[in-house]
């Protein structure tokens, strides 16, 4: 027809390819860094939860970019598992990314990881409880992302990663990274922490 525009297109950032439908997902720009940034942190073997995984904005860098064992890559999207699919095979990372289709509240795949990936906004901290019901055992890394009001950084975070990892069996050893990541709103930012955690 003309006029029409096809609305699937392959983005590119960071090594990797993206296939994505625009009218149907959304592909946050802000987050580049962070998506860069995260495969350098993995060590050897690592299995690693993506909670929210999309079209596979993390995943997809960390398989390509570390020496990570496993990823499993959470997302209850339909049409973005497609995509995330597709992503795996374009970027050749089918050997290390296992796509989970489902709600990352009712996945059960264990206490495994000993890395989680929580890029979602608003509301993370509604899923730390989760989180945890996935980090092994001996604790792990928490890479929490959320939004909070400038006058509230960074207590307020650092109390709710503290308070429900302790109720959930684990205590807050150390921060090794926190950021803003992007303003949000006035006064409003987009942030994210890495915390590290051990059983208790």
């Amino acid at each position: 027809l003309a006029g029409s525009k096809d609305p699937v297109t392959i983005h590119r950032e960071n090594g990797c390819v993206f296939m994505l439908d625009v009218t149907k997902i959304m592909f946050a720009k802000g987050n580049l860094y962070e998506r860069g940034r995260i495969p350098k942190l993995v060590s050897k073997g690592e299995i690693i939860v993506d909670m929210f995984a999309g079209i596979g904005y993390f995943s997809i860098p960390i398989a390509k970019f570390s020496d990570a064992k496993t990823i499993y890559a959470i997302e209850k999207n339909p049409v973005a598992v497609e995509f995330l699919k597709e992503n795996i095979r374009l970027n050749k990372v089918g050997n290390k990314i296992i796509p989970v289709l489902g709600d990352c509240r009712y996945v059960k795949v264990g206490k495994i990881a000993d890395r989680i990936i929580m890029g979602y906004l608003p509301g993370t901290s509604e899923y730390l409880p989760y989180a945890f019901d996935m980090l092994k055992d001996t604790g792990g890394i928490l890479h929490y992302h959320d939004i909070f009001a400038k006058e509230d950084l960074w207590e307020k975070p650092l109390h709710l990663l503290e308070t429900i990892g302790f109720r959930s069996g684990y205590v807050l050893d150390k921060i090794t990274y926190k950021n803003i990541v992007k303003s949000y709103a006035p006064n409003i930012f987009h942030i994210v922490i890495d915390a590290v955690f051990y059983q208790r």
